[in-house]
């Protein structure tokens, strides 16, 4: 078995090699960039401080569960833990994004490192109050990664140094391609420190520290914010938003599709382990699955550069590829683990599991398409004076997703059976991973879908949206 899997790896690394040496070939567009210097200098700047961030937050990811559970806390408990962390990243990211609209993006970078530290100093107890509080300084500061960040970089491209929009394509493909990088490294430094080592799953988070911190001192010392500030208030920010979210159709598209593709992400984490469980005795090493996944995320971003280079894609159509792919894989996964067509017995359900992985390697791919493109068309439309906060407020459908999904799962979940961690002696609920399977591809069919009306709708930019509605620059 894990044979088997060391051969995907390799073939999987061959064909990002070769992806990579392909890249190179569209050399026009890319010699401009390279010539900039500063495009090279603000892009190497933003790739710096995001790859810190990043990579502090995959150090803790593999083992929050397991700390969790080494406290002793059982399922219900780890669930509010979980709800506690996505309902404060709705709540409380939306007003930080607003203030960030207000005071500039800088400040929030820099409270990131301050606030996720905080969050893992709070893993070190095991104090169940001391952990909810962990879980909300978690949420805010993962709302600001995945808003922040993105907002400064998107300013100075195109507001400070006027630098082409289409070169935004180049730094977030590169941004995904290395994140996925990151995490197999911190996947790899978390193992050796947990398993080798034997400091215990408390000791990623206690690691992830120093790169928090060395992420706020470089924000602070480093980036540079050329930003007019919002004179609005933090409310009317806020308000503001809302009305626009709802009302203008290329945001609403476009946060559909966001809501439900990532909230689909969310889920898939929670399914594709006890998938393998299926196999029981000849189950795969779980950190070469996800080594393998981590990979095919990267090959989806060199995929994304290369279309795009081409002139072959542009970033709509690919969103449309990417919805349609995570759709697809999905729908053949719900097909397979079921007994529609073929009841698998005994051996065969071996190649069950190694098909619906196959098709996890494909969505896999998918995703590493779909962020630069639904990055870089966020700044299409999304307008500068509140991007941080309308870029949280159109998360909180996604989180809502997620919190709904958390309490099902764990609602449904039988008795006699676990969903999420599976005894040596207990059969996985298949029908149940089928049900999740079926979700997933309604959902990501809905993306699809959404994705289709944006192309369709989506003929103005963020400066005409400001016209439109006419909020003050």
């Amino acid at each position: 078995m894990d044979v088997m899997f060391l051969i995907v790896i390799t073939v999987l690394l061959v064909i990002a090699a070769i992806l990579f040496a392909v890249s190179k070939k569209y050399v026009v567009e890319k010699l401009k960039q390279e010539t900039n210097a500063d495009f090279q200098k603000l892009q190497r700047r933003y790739l710096t401080v995001y790859c810190l961030a990043c990579f502090a937050d995959w150090l803790q990811g593999p083992y929050v569960y397991k700390l969790y559970k080494q406290y002793g806390y059982d399922e219900g408990e780890i669930a509010v833990l979980f709800i506690t962390g996505t309902i404060s990243n709705s709540l409380f990211g939306t007003i930080t994004g607003a203030l960030a609209d207000i005071y500039g993006r800088k400040m929030l970078c820099i409270s990131y490192g301050i606030l996720y530290s905080g969050c893992c100093m709070t893993k070190m107890f095991g104090n169940f109050q001391l952990l909810l509080v962990g879980r909300m300084l978690g949420g805010i500061s993962t709302s600001i990664l995945y808003s922040a960040f993105d907002s400064w970089y998107i300013n100075e491209h195109i507001n400070y140094h006027k630098l082409p929009e289409e070169w935004l394509n180049s730094t977030f493909a590169k941004a995904t391609f290395f994140n996925a990088t990151l995490a197999i490294l911190a996947g790899l430094l978390s193992y050796f420190l947990v398993s080798v080592l034997e400091y215990g799953p408390v000791a990623p988070f206690i690691m992830a520290i120093p790169f928090l911190i060395t992420s706020t001192i470089y924000v602070i010392s480093v980036i540079n914010e050329h930003y007019v500030r919002n004179t609005k208030s933090a409310s009317a920010s806020v308000k503001k938003a809302v009305i626009l979210w709802m009302t203008n159709k290329n945001i609403f598209s476009l946060s559909v599709v966001q809501s439900l593709y990532e909230g689909v992400m969310y889920l898939f984490i929670y399914i594709w382990t006890p998938t393998f469980d299926v196999l029981k005795d000849s189950k795969p090493p779980l950190g070469l699955v996800f080594s393998s996944f981590m990979l095919a995320l990267m090959i989806g971003s060199k995929i994304y550069s290369i279309l795009l280079g081409n002139s072959f894609l542009d970033s709509k159509k690919q969103l449309q590829l990417a919805t349609f792919i995570a759709s697809f894989s999905f729908l053949i996964c719900a097909l397979t683990i079921s007994n529609i067509f073929i009841d698998y017995n005994g051996q065969q359900k071996y190649y069950k599991v190694m098909i619906c992985y196959f098709f996890f390697l494909l969505f896999e791919i998918s995703i590493g398409m779909y962020f630069p493109s639904m990055t870089y068309l966020k700044s299409q439309v999304i307008p500068e004076k509140i991007r941080v906060t309308i870029s949280n407020v159109i998360k909180i459908p996604s989180n809502l997703f997620i919190c709904m999904a958390l309490l099902w799962i764990y609602c449904k979940e039988p008795k006699e059976k676990t969903i999420l961690k599976i005894d040596e002696n207990q059969e996985p609920d298949v029908d149940f991973i089928f049900t999740i399977f079926v979700v997933c591809f309604i959902a990501t069919f809905v993306t699809f879908i959404f994705s289709k009306i944006f192309s369709k709708f989506h003929t103005e930019t963020y400066k005409d949206i400001i016209k439109r509605h006419e909020i003050e620059v």
